[in-house]
């Protein structure tokens, strides 16, 4: 049988198949590409031609490690070419016997041209952003930056980076967690302290990287930790001397700020001292203090801060290495709040309107310190000590009136109410890692972990409330207590796991086995007091005690004494396979664990022991493409179970208005998460293309199900198990430079979908939640001016099952830009406008504002180190701070207090040891230069890339 060909002429079945045959067994011609010092030179231009008839056989840019190959490499005689500019050609024949026999090159050096050097220049502009397996890396020289810019600001121009105005730091949707420098943390757990004390002018890279948790990179076991981190790679050259800068302002409205910033870096060893205060909300550190207590909270508001810190990483990175953080932070917060609420019934609308005002006032220290000891080739071992101490003061005035829904909107309640809370906390932990790798086994390894943690919480507190009710007979009540609440626990933890390799290493194949068992006690008191009302409530605010006031009664009713326990175990055993391209880790994992809680006061609190066994599988795949394409997915199933209070039966009446009573019968909830993303970076067109989809389903999620009284307006909430609780969160990524790199488009799409299922006032009801937030950017850069245009629109969606609750839609949308003109003698102007409007809110709640920032400054001296600034914030005094929260039966929208408009006078001197090396000029402005090397050294070739560039150097040790 014969199969015609196009131009009629046939073909027989069994040359095709010769051909095919003769085509697989072509051969392959590899090598590597390296510098005199055996260094990858990574887009190295490699051409393959074939003799006589020099016709090019193929053309290719080196890989990362500087690799490359040609596949199907038929028989005959080649001359490979090998360039880079700044370097000596190379030239090779090359003879393929047959097509059974591979070339492998090796290592092929080149060396650097010295006559041409001098004279190069280099035409290559390195890619703003390149995708990687898990990592997102954005060139720092094309996202400009002033001249005193902090890696914060650095950050809020990185396409898909999001800073929140409280400093948190998300990218793809997910929390980063750590900022590192050079692979090495930066003041542990707190990325706020990297993002606004490093200046941005020593950053070559920012890398954002999706990695497991520290103790699951150590171990090899995947214990479903996962976090978002960014890494700061240092320009080169700068990484050895001292660096930092002092300033100091003063403004209108009282605005004041004053820091300092002192680092020494030395041979891959850091040590840094920060402090500062002011009271322009410049929050350093993170104020990790105020979450320990009740009735403390929230960032917003205008802070107050001083704040010292000392960071250090030091040793020798092959033996031993010692890090650490120690922080002082005190703060004190003034926030006025008014809200709307809205609370949904089967057939009607309910709001409460309310107004506080919250002066809150804390002291925190607290230390982190780190020891890693590689005690041979085979035995390492890490030392995480951990220790906190915190004190804080609140004092609350509120007052609130509710309203029934339609027709009349009658008022149901009105609440005045006035708070004052003290508290100290005392916390410490230890977490030990040893692991051991067979010298008898290669792939063999075991470890053990170790974790202690105790602390030591008080608080006691003075309320008192003036209620009125409208529509029943009993029209007030007044209450004035006493609180005294103590809680302490202690945790043990151990876990031990081991890795065993099936059948030859080589080929990837391993067992992972994994046990861990934990324990913790947990002890917590809170005691109620009713103390005498006062004669005269007007302008009434409760006073300070320092112990339980000799006229309060206690009311066994409102207190309770719990002794709460917890046991569990987790065994996990998973297969894990890992070659060059691909990696497969999955496996189950069986938890059981126990739970049981006494109260000391009122046994019919208790909650007898139960047990709960839950069966959860996992599974993570990567696969890479190329060398600049890959996909990685997985999946992770957990269980938590229900709180402590969330079973309590009785009621906890502290709060009339608010009454809280448990389930016992409440089951652990069954959570499944997935996730993907996939990028790809074209190193010809230095297009990047990132996408990310995360989702997660619950079963028996806990939820709270709430009936409200119609005389009262009080709302009793019990909780209750329901299924259908999900949510999908999707992000798709482009960033592309035109033709003459000076100008950058990007475009971005966040989708964010939620169902969640809950009662309103007894009845069924699932809502929904969807955010669609496109958005687009136009950047321009040059040695002068920089410019940057973005324009965004959101469009939220809440909707719910129940008929009469009308769907609810918001829409904002608006722009921002910003424009800076840095000119050669010193004096710089930058601007930024921005523009927001949205529609859909409560009354009063839409916003439509401009925000107008400006600075000039001059810089002096002969290095421009000395900076005289004047700052205006909010030109046009229409800052406002406005937002919602939405769940199945309530919706809120919220606006605090915050900065207006005013003028801050500066100074600001910066000082720079480290010994940066001279750039060579490229057509798209210095900041777009690959990290170029000093006179004599090698530079990228014309199709950009090089080392240092777009996958260029060595990965840090993630």
């Amino acid at each position: 049988m014969d199969i015609p060909r196009s131009m009629g002429a046939p073909i027989s079945v069994a040359a095709l198949a010769a051909t095919l045959s003769l085509s697989s067994l072509a051969s392959v011609i590899s090598g590597r590409v390296v510098d005199d010092r055996n260094e990858p030179l990574p887009a190295t231009a490699v051409q393959l031609v074939s003799l006589p008839d020099t016709v090019r056989a193929g053309y290719m840019l080196a890989g990362d490690d500087g690799g490359f190959r040609f596949d199907s490499v038929n028989p005959g005689r080649y001359v490979l070419l090998i360039s880079m500019t700044g370097m000596d050609g190379v030239s090779r024949e090359i003879s393929v016997p047959d097509s059974t026999s591979d070339v492998a090159l090796g290592d092929i050096p080149l060396t650097e041209n010295a006559v041409t050097l001098n004279e190069a220049v280099v035409t290559a502009v390195r890619a703003a952003v390149v995708a990687k397996q898990d990592t997102l890396e954005f060139n720092a020289g094309s996202f400009h930056t002033g001249p005193n810019s902090s890696v914060e600001d650095l950050l809020k121009k990185l396409p898909g980076v999001e800073v929140g105005s409280d400093g948190s730091i998300t990218s793809g949707g997910k929390t980063v967690k750590k900022i590192l420098v050079d692979g090495k943390e930066f003041f542990a757990d707190d990325p706020k302290v990297a993002s606004k004390n490093l200046p941005s002018d020593i950053v070559e890279k920012v890398q954002v990287v999706d990695r497991k948790s520290d103790a699951a990179r150590l171990t090899g076991i995947d214990d479903g930790d996962d976090e978002t981190v960014i890494n700061l790679t240092v320009k080169k050259g700068m990484n050895n001397g001292w660096f930092g800068d002092v300033k100091a302002g003063y403004g209108t409205d009282g605005r004041y700020e004053g820091s300092f910033n002192v680092s020494r870096f030395v041979n891959g060893n850091q040590i840094s001292i920060i402090g500062g205060a002011n009271n322009i909300n410049e929050m350093g550190f993170s104020d990790m203090g105020r979450g320990r207590f009740r009735d403390f909270g929230g960032n917003n508001g205008i802070n107050s801060t001083r704040q010292l810190g000392i960071n250090f990483n030091v040793g020798n990175e092959e033996k031993f290495r010692v890090g650490g953080n120690v922080f002082y932070t005190n703060t004190d917060r003034r926030a006025e709040r008014r809200s709307h609420t809205q609370y949904l019934f089967p057939d009607s609308v309910s709001t409460l309107s309310e107004w506080s005002d919250t002066r809150d006032r804390g002291h925190s220290v607290r230390a982190d310190f780190r020891l890693q000891w590689n005690i041979d080739e085979r035995n390492t071992l890490e030392f995480r000590p951990r220790f906190s101490l915190d004190f804080r003061r609140s004092e609350l005035a509120d007052t609130s009136v509710l309203r029934n829904g339609e027709p009349d909107f009658a008022k149901v309640n009105a609440n005045e109410s006035r708070r004052f809370n003290r508290g100290r906390s005392l916390e410490a932990s230890g977490d030990l890692i040893f692991n051991h790798r067979f010298a008898s086994r290669k792939g063999r390894s075991f470890s053990v972990r170790f974790e202690y943690s105790f602390s030591d919480t008080k608080q006691r507190g003075t309320t008192w409330s003036d209620i009125e009710y409208f529509l029943r007979k009993d029209d007030s009540e007044s209450l004035y207590r006493y609180l005294d609440g103590h809680q302490w626990s202690n945790y043990v933890q151990g876990r031990l796991t081991y890795t065993e390799p099936l059948g030859d290493p080589e080929k990837g194949h391993f067992l992972n086995l994994s046990y861990k068992a934990g324990y913790r006690w947990n002890n917590a008191d809170q005691l109620t007091y009713t103390l005498p009302l006062p004669t005269d409530p007007t302008g009434f605010m409760p006073p300070e005690y320092s112990s339980v006031p000799a006229d309060g009664t206690l009311d066994e009713s409102l207190s309770n004494s719990f002794r709460n326990s917890f046991f569990n175990q987790e065994l996990q055993i998973g297969y894990k396979y890992s070659k060059k391209g691909a990696n497969i880790d999955a496996g189950i994992l069986v938890a059981p664990s126990s739970m049981r809680s006494e109260d000391l006061i009122n046994p019919a609190r208790n909650v007898a022991t139960r047990w709960t066994w839950n069966v959860a599988p996992y599974a993570r795949l990567r696969y890479k493409f190329s060398d600049r394409s890959s996909i990685s997915a997985n999946y992770r199933a957990r269980t938590s179970q229900p709180s402590v209070s969330q079973l309590q039966p009785v009621a906890d009446v502290s709060d009339p208005l608010n009454i809280k009573v448990g389930n016992p019968s409440l089951r652990p909830t069954f959570t499944q998460s997935i996730g993907a993303h996939f990028n790809s970076f074209d190193l010809a067109s230095q297009r990047s293309l990132f996408a990310v989809v995360n989702a997660s389903m619950a079963l028996n999620s806990i939820v709270s199900r709430t009936v409200s009284d119609p005389l009262t307006g009080a709302r009793t909430t019990t909780y209750a198990n329901a299924d259908g609780n999900w949510n999908l969160f999707g992000m798709v990524m482009l960033n592309q430079p035109l033709r003459n790199r000076s100008w950058r488009f990007n475009v971005r799409f966040n989708g964010m979908y939620s169902n969640t299922p809950g009662y309103i006032d007894g009845d069924f009801n699932r809502s929904g939640s969807l955010r669609l937030s496109p958005s687009a950017g136009l950047t321009f850069s040059s040695t002068v001016f920089q410019m940057t245009f973005n324009p965004t629109y959101t469009f939220g969606l809440a909707t719910n099952s129940l008929p009469r609750q009308l769907d609810r839609k918001t829409h904002s949308y608006g722009f921002d830009t910003d424009v800076e003109v840095s000119l050669p003698f010193g004096l710089s102007l930058s601007t930024d406008l921005s523009f927001s409007k949205s529609t859909g809110y409560s009354a009063g709640f839409n916003t439509s504002e401009w925000l107008w920032n400006a600075e000039l400054s001059y810089s002096t001296l002969a290095d421009k180190s000395l900076t005289f600034s004047v700052r205006a914030f909010d030109l046009l005094g229409q800052n406002r701070n406005i937002s919602r929260s939405v769940s199945s039966s309530i919706i809120t929208d919220s606006q605090y207090n915050d900065l207006t408009r005013y003028v801050m006078f500066g100074v600001s001197w910066k000082f720079n040891t480290l010994k940066s090396k001279p750039k060579r000029r490229a057509p798209g402005g210095p900041d777009d230069l690959p990290p170029g090397p000093p006179p004599g050294g090698r530079g990228p070739g014309s199709q950009g890339g090089g080392p240092g560039g777009p996958g260029g150097g060595h990965r840090p040790p993630f």
